[in-house]
């Protein structure tokens, strides 16, 4: 058996953990949310920047441009670039946009869906709350993984996307092991990503 991925105490999830997951989620609004945090690395709050302003998504660049809200942040404003799927996540997530009141709230949800698809425990959380380790940082860090794998050649545009900067991005995310099955898997989750495609 394949042991699980994990990144910084976050699972980091396959593309069929992922679609395990979804196919689990009942509400379609939380359906369109999962699919956009998953397809665009964005975190809740930057959610509701797009909840609030839906202007700030650019469809003819495949973008969003998010302002932090963090003192110290590597970026003021920066563009979420987008893959096709990445699109049509924030197409469907805008027809029904909701955020949960708390990240709380959405990681609960997130550790239910996991137990219902029956998603590998970590090793030693077999008799914990969580499990399968899902946070709310999961589908952040699940999105800057498959990109690296996908795009190792692009982390400069990845990181700048992301509103990381390398040494992160390298130290946390480009290692994660995937298998060859799984990084063709991710090939096709990404495909269409890029603000310079």
């Amino acid at each position: 058996m394949v042991s699980a991925l994990v990144c910084n105490g976050s699972r980091v999830l396959t593309v069929e953990e992922a679609t395990r997951i979804r196919d689990r989620i009942e509400k379609p609004s939380s359906r369109a949310l999962f699919d956009l945090l998953l397809y665009s690395g964005m975190r809740l709050s930057e959610v509701r920047q797009l909840r609030d302003n839906p202007a700030i998504y650019d469809h003819e660049r495949g973008t969003i441009t998010i302002t932090s809200g963090k003192t110290r942040a590597t970026q003021n404003t920066r563009n979420v670039c987008l893959s096709d799927k990445g699109r049509r996540a924030v197409e469907d997530y805008l027809k029904i946009p909701s955020v949960p009141n708390s990240p709380t709230a959405w990681q609960a949800n997130l550790i239910r869906w996991a137990q219902r698809a029956r998603i590998q425990a970590l090793p030693g959380k077999e008799e914990s709350n969580n499990p399968a380790g899902l946070t709310v940082r999961t589908t952040r860090k699940t999105w800057e993984s498959w990109l690296l794998s996908a795009h190792p050649d692009k982390l400069p545009y990845i990181v700048l996307s992301q509103g990381h900067n390398e040494m992160i991005s390298i130290r946390h995310y480009l290692n994660i092991a995937f298998t060859k099955a799984e990084k063709e898997a991710i090939k096709e989750q990404v495909k269409g990503w890029g603000c310079t495609s």
